[in-house]
């Protein structure tokens, strides 16, 4: 008996021969071999990365770290300050900079238990004692700024004064300390290293040892040598 199928087209051998044949709807066609199974889809190959261009990545982003972070810490330099806690530029700068705190030219300016007037300003390559003797007298390597200072004890105790604490600024930012032999022999029988009693006052002077040509712009001025300081400008 034939097999009954709805509609022509390829089906079992109905003999169970391997195969399939044709059928037009009456009849049977001839053998058709069994078709083969699509092959699986092959994979593409995972890419491959160069080692070279992995190093190169790694080298950009570090360069570009390295000049973001160069940015940055530009903004966040520390500025340079004075004793007395106030700012001031960079040692070396162009322009005259007093500090924003320094008082102006011939005024009183207090620091502990001293208040200090600054009375004259002079040039000098040599300083001596006040007879002028040769065995007493201080050169500069360079030349001296002799600046005449006004000191009186404002506290309630004897206080000592020492030229060695004063400094002198200038315009640069450069600052200089006292000369120690000018200061022994330009204030010789003054007692400048004595007590100064509370009240009372002296004049000294204090002797800086700068370049010549040197622009002084300010006077630092100390009461002792762990104090704050107390500034005033120079003209």
């Amino acid at each position: 008996m034939q097999p009954q199928h709805p509609q022509s087209g390829w089906y079992p051998d109905p003999s169970g021969a391997p195969g399939r044949r044709y059928w037009d709807g009456s009849s049977w066609g001839s053998l058709a071999p069994d078709t083969p199974a699509a092959p699986e889809p092959t994979r593409p190959a995972p890419k491959k990365f160069s080692t070279w261009k992995v190093v190169t990545s790694v080298v950009g982003a570090l360069i570009f770290m390295t000049v973001i972070g160069n940015a940055l810490g530009d903004d966040k330099k520390p500025s340079v300050s004075s004793p007395n806690g106030s700012a001031r530029s960079a040692p070396l700068m162009s322009s005259p900079a007093p500090t924003e705190t320094a008082a102006p030219a011939g005024a009183s300016v207090r620091d502990g238990k001293f208040e200090f007037r600054v009375i004259n300003i002079a040039r000098s390559k040599t300083v001596s004692d006040p007879t002028g003797n040769p065995y007493m007298t201080a050169t500069a390597q360079g030349e001296f700024i002799v600046v005449t200072v006004s000191v009186k004890n404002i506290g309630n105790e004897p206080q000592s004064y020492f030229g060695q604490n004063q400094k002198l600024i200038d315009a640069s930012g450069r600052e200089y300390g006292a000369s120690t032999e000018a200061d022994m022999w330009m204030n010789a029988g003054d007692n400048p290293m004595g007590d100064i009693n509370p009240g009372n006052s002296i004049q000294v002077k204090v002797a800086l040892d700068v370049p010549p040509g040197t622009n002084p712009v300010e006077l630092e001025l100390h009461d002792s040598m762990f104090s704050g300081g107390a500034s005033v400008r120079l003209v």
